[in-house]
């Protein structure tokens, strides 16, 4: 199977329908803790990546403690020429690990070249901000963005965690296009579908991204791993009627989609919205990433979609 692209960004770059999140492909959160194990799983599960038909890769200057964006570094080593092919995303604001975020313009110069220097690159294809920073004014935020745009550093502009009026907040005073919103989303976390108290809690991300052309990127798209259907759910878990509920759901569809798992299924339900959702696959597991990409060849029904939707809710769509 081919995996499907679709256009990103104002050069319309094509990029694939499910991206990798490398939050864990370090495999530690302790820099000082890498070693050459960490090395070759990290490589071998890029590697696979790019086999599966993969372009897209999406990190954060912390994550790993910043092991990740330096461990990314290897895996380019590894497979020459892979830069030119794929496409890098990264995020700023979060001071970690002091605990708060920082949009401040000296902040983010900071950051976009620490960023470039661990990855070993000269620009990124998409900086998101990671988090909104309540003491950071938009217009501020924005200008020293268009700079880094200007100077080449960084291709697009995306957000993270954003809602509509933060989005257009920023994108009042911001040159560049804002391509991308990065969620969580899944059958496990609702609120993007929904729109105000029509949906409960509802904070209509998704409807403003068709609206102003937007890409959703969701994050967690498995609600925390338990839509796998590969851990027992404990008792106390407070979700574990919805959880059950959900994969019931699926396992009693699946043998219509080539038995498809319980982890295809439910990435298979985003790609199916009409905003094009590229789902951010978190794992260094090859067999995993070979599993979630096996997604992109299911197309639910429509009454398949909504039986999942009403699993989620619990009742019936209104």
């Amino acid at each position: 199977m081919t995996l499907p692209t679709q256009p990103l960004g104002p050069a319309k770059t094509q990029v694939s329908r499910i991206a990798l999140g490398c939050m864990g492909l370090a495999g530690t959160w302790n820099p000082s803790e890498v070693g050459e194990t960490h090395r070759k799983n990290a490589i071998e599960s890029f590697e696979t990546a790019l086999d599966c038909g993969i372009t897209f890769y999406d990190h954060a200057d912390f994550y790993g403690g910043t092991a990740c964006e330096s461990i990314f570094k290897d895996c380019l080593a590894a497979v020459p020429g892979s830069r030119e092919k794929i496409y890098i995303a990264t995020k700023v604001g979060i001071a970690w690990p002091n605990g708060f975020y920082d949009h401040s313009p000296e902040y983010i110069r900071a950051g976009i070249q620490k960023s470039l220097g661990r990855l070993g690159i000269d620009y990124v294809d998409l900086y998101q901000l990671h988090r909104p920073d309540p003491l950071s004014h938009p217009g501020e935020t924005a200008e020293v963005l268009d700079e880094l745009v200007d100077k080449g550093l960084v291709r697009a502009i995306g957000v993270s965690n954003y809602y509509p009026h933060q989005v257009l907040a920023l994108k009042r005073y911001l040159k560049a296009p804002i391509v991308a919103n990065q969620i969580s989303f899944s059958l496990m976390l609702l609120d993007p579908l929904y729109e105000g108290a029509a949906g409960g809690n509802g904070d209509g991300v998704l409807d403003q991204c068709l609206e102003l052309d937007i890409t959703c990127l969701a994050y967690s798209p498995l609600g925390a791993g338990w839509l796998s259907g590969k851990r027992e759910v404990p008792a106390d878990n407070p979700n574990k009627e919805k959880i059950e509920r959900i994969l019931t759901a699926m396992r009693g569809m699946s043998e219509r989609y080539g038995n498809a798992t319980p982890t295809q299924l439910a990435i298979a339900w985003l790609l199916a919205h009409p905003s094009k959702i590229i789902p951010l696959v978190g794992s260094n597991n090859p067999d995993h990433i070979r599993e979630a990409v096996g997604a992109a060849g299911i197309e639910l029904s429509r009454k398949d979609w909504y039986a999942l939707w009403i699993a989620s809710r619990g009742t019936p769509v209104p």
